[in-house]
């Protein structure tokens, strides 16, 4: 069976944000990728979810950060 992912959360620079919101992710029971990419000197990193735990992870994360403030 395919998984078909979707990008949930973009960032540049260092992988910081992205890893603290993978392992919240993890903690909570959904499936998590983390890619990344190199254009120029620049890095990009996607946080990535299977299509069918997207609602559930975009709850989750509009709850992580409402907590980091």
């Amino acid at each position: 069976m395919w998984t078909t992912w979707t990008t949930i959360h973009e960032s540049y620079g260092l992988p910081r944000a992205a890893n603290d919101l993978r392992q919240y992710l993890e903690l909570n029971g959904i499936r998590v990728r983390l890619s990344n990419q190199k254009q120029g000197t620049l890095r990009s990193y996607a946080l990535q979810v299977p299509i069918h735990q997207k609602e559930t992870a975009l709850r989750l994360l509009g709850h992580y950060k409402k907590t980091i403030k």
